[in-house]
């Protein structure tokens, strides 16, 4: 995702697509995340570039997941987070711990760190992972069954949780997580709730997530915890078009030369202009009326490794007429070799983005 920090250093390059490099992802996380190997911990981040924004108070959210890789269950898992300027120096740090108290054999728990204060000369992260201990095991008994989720210009999802088991649940939480289009994707959402009584053996709770449409989060997952029980981690798989609304998709990215032939990810050379382009659709809300939407297709190039550097933004604009399909495109001309992957993006006339990011495209650049 683009980052302020980014948008500052290609600022003479890109002018013209400000809103779009300060919104998308406003804090860095270039700073490698180190962690215990796993032989030696036993616990891992799922990701080495957790999500990171900064929230309406100023402050810098980092959220992430972390895996236990033991035959046993795991609690007390302590995760320190440092948060830096742009010259590197530390400028504060927190510790927190995953949503999840205890995290099963194999399992995986998201984690939201803060920073404490709203510092804007943040623009850099790093996650360590210190330790854990073991825990007893917690049955998973608990079992999670989600209604359709509601897209609008909230989004809804209920449900019910049942106890199988022999004991009540008392103190359940249950945790609603948002992930991106990335691969792996990474947390951008983690929302709590908790079921106000304890739930008795063979007995079920009805529940409610009201959060806002998080435009960034293309998949989603619940999971339970009690004093007692865990649930599995468990998928969200019908979803529901409310009045929001216009739904947009971007499904693929393709590559061609100056003369319009189609070329593979490895064919691109310094100096050759290429154009990139994306098939997308709108789908309306049921009852709507067939109204016109004014969009922009951006493209971002970033270069591949632990630091990925924006190479080139750019954009086209179009109208979606009705559900028909648009072909939005972009040319580029390499001017560095090596490897990079792009990103698109399809926001509305209002700076808002419409579609969740399109699938991730490796490239190869070759020398001139």
């Amino acid at each position: 995702m683009i980052n302020d920090f980014e948008y500052k250093k290609l600022m003479w390059k890109i002018p013209l697509v400000a809103i779009l490099v300060f919104a998308l992802l406003p804090v860095s996380t270039s700073f490698s995340q180190t962690f215990d190997t796993e032989s030696q911990l036993g616990i891992k981040l799922t990701s080495t570039q957790p999500f990171s924004y900064k929230d309406t108070d100023g402050k810098t959210v980092v959220i992430g997941e972390v895996k236990n890789t033991k035959n046993y269950p795991v609690t007390g898992v302590k995760i320190w987070s440092g948060f830096y300027g742009n010259s590197g120096k530390l400028l504060e740090s927190t510790i927190g711990s995953p949503v999840l108290n205890v995290i099963p054999p194999q399992g995986t728990s998201p984690f939201v760190i803060k920073s404490n204060s709203a510092n804007s000369e943040i623009t850099n992260i790093s996650v360590n992972l210190l330790g854990f201990n073991s825990s007893p095991v917690k049955q998973v008994l608990l079992k999670i069954e989600p209604d359709p989720l509601k897209i609008g210009a909230q989004v809804l999802l209920s449900g019910k949780i049942t106890n199988t088991g022999s004991v009540e649940s008392a103190n359940t939480k249950i945790h609603f997580i948002s992930y991106d289009a990335f691969a792996p994707p990474r947390l951008v959402g983690v929302e709590t709730i908790q079921v106000d009584q304890a739930i008795k053996p063979g007995t079920s709770s009805d529940f409610e997530f009201t959060t806002e449409h998080n435009t960034r989060a293309s998949s989603f997952k619940l999971v339970a915890e009690s004093n007692n029980y865990l649930s599995p981690l468990t998928n969200v798989d019908k979803l529901a078009l409310e009045m929001l609304t216009r739904l947009v998709t971007i499904n693929d990215v393709s590559l061609s030369d100056a003369d319009g032939n189609k070329i593979l990810a490895s064919e691109l050379s310094v100096g050759k202009p290429i154009t990139i382009q994306s098939s997308a659709w709108i789908q309306y809300a049921t009852g709507q009326s067939l109204t016109s939407q004014p969009y922009v297709y951006y493209v971002q190039i970033k270069q591949a490794g632990e630091r990925p550097l924006v190479e080139f933004i750019g954009m086209a604009q179009g109208t979606f007429v009705g559900p028909t399909k648009q072909s939005p495109k972009v040319s580029w001309t390499p001017e560095t070799d090596g490897l990079f992957y792009i990103e698109t993006y399809i926001w509305d006339d209002t700076n808002r983005a419409i579609a969740s990011p399109g699938p991730i495209s490796l490239i190869h650049v070759k020398p001139q």
